[in-house]
């Protein structure tokens, strides 16, 4: 593995800690890359061959990153999210993400519930309200409509990561997922992406520490408290970021014995 890592920090939507960080290892090639900040964060695009001008090219991002946050925030109280919390009908955007997560929580038995927002608060990691929050499914969401984007623009070999989501277009990537950082046993790994997309949930970002362990702002659903672990992260790779967004966070939830019936996904774990 050659080339320089960036390191992209893990806030979204939400608050810091919200994913693992990783970095994004150059494969190969020639490559360009620009950043930009969106989302309350940064994204990164690095890309071999043809591409847009990066002027014209950090334009299009920005735009499409700031449609879907308009759509996706629970922060913004003009929000398409926000305004259906308030009883408003779903727009067609939101809808279709909506169905999206309607899908994985009945997949995960539940697992994954986008509708803990008063929840997230109470833990004290989100806006007061209550309703559906969609910080767990929203960045990767958003993260596939960038790159739908830019396969418009004429882009068949990239990479584009938003904090710590990430989804890799054309020949492989290689992706370096950050071990937890109170957890000094685990060593960081590699995964390669190949036209997949992954995401990491951990609770090492920012949490509160007790006896029994780290307290974060994922909820497991069945106590509506946070879910209390020593540090660890569990990774997802999958078709769409959307996909691994929302399942991290519910194989977070169910625990490291939990093994699944999903060939689609790869699930890994780094954990003392």
């Amino acid at each position: 593995m050659t080339g320089r890592s960036i390191v992209l920090p893990g806030f979204i939507l939400v608050v810091l800690g919200m994913l693992a960080v990783v970095l994004v290892r150059k494969s190969g090639g020639e490559v360009a890359s620009i950043r930009g900040s969106a989302m309350g964060t940064h994204w990164t695009v690095e890309w071999r061959g043809d591409a847009p001008e990066p002027v014209v090219l950090k334009r299009e991002i920005s735009a499409t990153l700031e449609k879907w946050e308009q759509v996706l925030s629970q922060w913004r109280p003009d929000s398409d999210l926000s305004r259906f919390n308030r009883g408003e009908p779903a727009t067609p955007e939101l809808a279709r993400v909506l169905e999206l997560a309607d899908g994985i929580k009945r997949k995960s038995g539940g697992a994954f519930d986008h509708h803990l927002l008063a929840e997230v608060h109470a833990a004290g990691f989100g806006p007061q309200g209550k309703g559906v929050d969609l910080s767990s499914i929203g960045k990767g969401f958003a993260v596939d409509r960038v790159c739908e984007h830019l396969g418009k623009l004429g882009m068949r070999d990239f990479v584009f990561a938003l904090a710590g989501e990430v989804r890799a277009v054309g020949r492989p990537w290689q992706v370096e997922i950050e071990k937890p950082l109170l957890a000094e046993s685990v060593e960081d790994h590699v995964v390669m992406l190949e036209n997949q997309a992954v995401a990491t949930s951990g609770n090492y970002r920012q949490f509160r520490e007790t006896e029994e362990g780290l307290v974060t702002h994922i909820i497991d659903p069945v106590t509506g408290k946070p879910v209390i672990r020593p540090p660890s992260s569990v990774t997802v790779i999958a078709a769409d970021c959307a996909t691994a967004s929302a399942w991290a966070t519910a194989h977070f939830v169910l625990g490291p014995q939990y093994k699944g019936d999903l060939p689609e996904l790869r699930v890994s774990w780094q954990h003392p």
